[in-house]
């Protein structure tokens, strides 16, 4: 399953913020979570890589009873999800997005401040959107897009940006590796790819363009480039996030590598995609996926 940059690190990422020096009010994951969370999600920050879940910190407002609806308002909180209309026969897709939205109410009404001990948030309306909709879909594959933004008191919202792909014939969700026969290899020529593409578009991106002085050039190219690798080293929690993307006909063309806020770069520059076509990697499919990549099984 592709996930990535999901609000189950959302007291971590919070904390780590707000410790970091972003701004904004002290909120419960920052006051008592740090100890536990800081450290983990600092490092996440500096080398990309996604942080572990970690436990909600204590002294926070949790809601009794039943989650609240998918479309949900109070003067505390207010919470928009949006599932696609998917066909019947995937329903086992549907059911794992409709968990992971309600794992991610769970996780936001965790989350919420306890306005008795934050009184700055008593009248404060935080907020959890989160938008499910279908990246490309074809007879073999269904790709959905996990976007939106969990607001939870910190210094700006906490990006929420994962991926699913469905593999009908499998009737199951599946990660980027289990296309391969040799993982570890389709990691390395995917990195390669990822990191070439990247540095092309990013490091074009310098912040005040030609203005800018050499040595403060210099030094914004070696941290951006810094980033880059990190978070396209080749591991698998790097490259969870991906798209079969619709070719000709029924069969796909190739994939989308998406990475998430703070992955490969900072905050300000969002979400980054990397479009690798099938060509890049046809001789690493696996026999049962071949026929369903446009020209993977030629010569096959």
């Amino acid at each position: 399953m592709g996930r990535h940059g999901h609000v189950s690190t959302l007291a971590a990422l919070a904390a780590a913020m707000l410790m970091a020096g972003c701004g904004g009010p002290s909120s419960p994951q920052a006051e008592e979570g740090a100890a536990a969370a800081s450290s983990a999600v600092v490092v996440q920050a500096a080398s990309s890589a996604p942080a572990s879940p970690s436990t909600v910190a204590s002294g926070v407002s949790v809601a009794a009873g039943p989650l609240p609806g998918d479309h949900a308002e109070t003067r505390r909180y207010r919470i928009d999800i949006t599932y696609p209309a998917l066909p019947a026969s995937a329903a086992t897709l549907d059911s794992k997005l409709h968990a992971t939205g309600a794992q991610a109410k769970r996780e936001f009404m965790r989350g919420l401040p306890d306005p008795d001990r934050f009184p700055e948030f008593a009248d404060r309306q935080l907020a959890l959107k989160i938008d499910f909709s279908v990246a490309a879909q074809m007879p073999r594959f269904i790709s959905v897009r996990e976007q939106g933004m969990a607001d939870t008191g910190g210094a700006h919202p906490i990006p929420i940006d994962a991926t699913f792909v469905y593999d009908a014939s499998a009737d199951t969700v599946i990660g980027l590796t289990d296309l391969f026969t040799r993982p570890q290899e389709a990691l390395q020529r995917l990195s390669k790819l990822s990191r070439a593409d990247l540095e092309k578009k990013l490091l074009a991106k310098v912040p005040g363009g030609a203005r800018t002085p050499e040595d403060a050039r210099r030094e914004w190219e070696a941290n951006m480039r810094e980033m880059i690798h990190g978070g396209t080293e080749p591991e698998p929690r790097n490259f969870s996030g991906f798209v079969v993307l619709a070719g000709a006909g029924d069969r796909a063309s190739g994939l989308q590598l998406v990475f998430s806020p703070y992955q490969v770069a900072p905050y300000v520059y969002g979400t980054q995609t990397v479009d690798v076509p099938v060509d890049a990697f046809a001789d690493l499919l696996k026999p049962s996926y071949r026929d369903a990549f446009d020209g993977a099984d030629a010569g096959s």
